[in-house]
C-alpha cells in the first residue's frame, strides 16, 4: 500500500476536481457557524442565569443581613461577672501550663478558646424570655468554669 501511495504521488498531489475545494469551504463555515451560535447561546444562558440570581439576591437583602438582639441588662450583668471569673481561671491555668509539652499545651488552648467563644449561644437564646436566657447563660458558664477547674486540677496532679 505505501508503495502505491509512492508510486501514484503526482496523482494525489495534483489539483482536487472542481467545486471540491468550495464544497470543503462551505463544511467548514457551517461548523463554525453552529459552534458560534452554540457558543452564544452558552453566553445568552449563562448570562440569564446570573441576572437572576442577582434579582434573588437583591431582593432577598433581609435574609443576608444578620438579625441582631438587644441583650437582656441581667444577662449582660451575668455575663460580665462570669467572664471575669473566667479570665482569673484561664489566668490560673497558664500559670501551670508552662510545665507541660507543646501539643499538650495547644490542645488546652483549643479547648480555652473554644469555652471562650460564646457570641453563638448568646444570639440563639437572645429570643427566649428572660428567665431561660438567665438560666442558660449560668448554666453555661458553670460548666466552662467546671471545665477549665478541672484542667487545672489534672495539669497539678501532673507537676507534682
Amino acid at each position: 500500500m505505501e508503495n502505491l501511495i509512492k508510486d501514484n504521488k503526482d496523482k494525489f498531489m495534483a489539483e482536487l476536481p472542481a467545486g471540491n475545494r468550495e464544497r470543503f469551504a462551505m463544511k467548514v463555515q457551517k461548523r463554525s457557524d453552529r459552534k458560534n451560535k452554540v457558543r452564544q447561546l452558552y453566553y445568552a444562558f449563562a448570562s440569564a442565569a446570573a441576572i437572576m440570581l442577582l434579582f434573588v439576591i437583591l431582593d432577598n437583602t433581609n435574609m443576608l443581613t444578620p438579625v441582631v438582639y438587644e441583650e437582656n441588662s441581667k444577662v449582660v450583668e451575668i455575663r460580665r461577672a462570669y467572664e471575669q471569673q473566667l479570665d482569673e481561671a484561664v489566668i490560673m491555668l497558664e500559670g501551670v501550663m508552662k510545665n507541660v509539652d507543646d501539643s499538650t499545651r495547644n490542645e488546652i488552648n483549643k479547648v480555652i478558646e473554644n469555652l471562650t467563644s460564646t457570641a453563638e449561644v448568646f444570639a440563639e437564646i437572645a429570643p427566649l424570655p428572660e428567665e431561660k436566657q438567665l438560666a442558660i447563660t449560668s448554666q453555661m458558664y458553670d460548666n466552662q468554669l467546671e471545665t477549665l477547674q478541672i484542667i487545672y486540677r489534672k495539669i497539678s496532679k501532673g507537676e507534682q
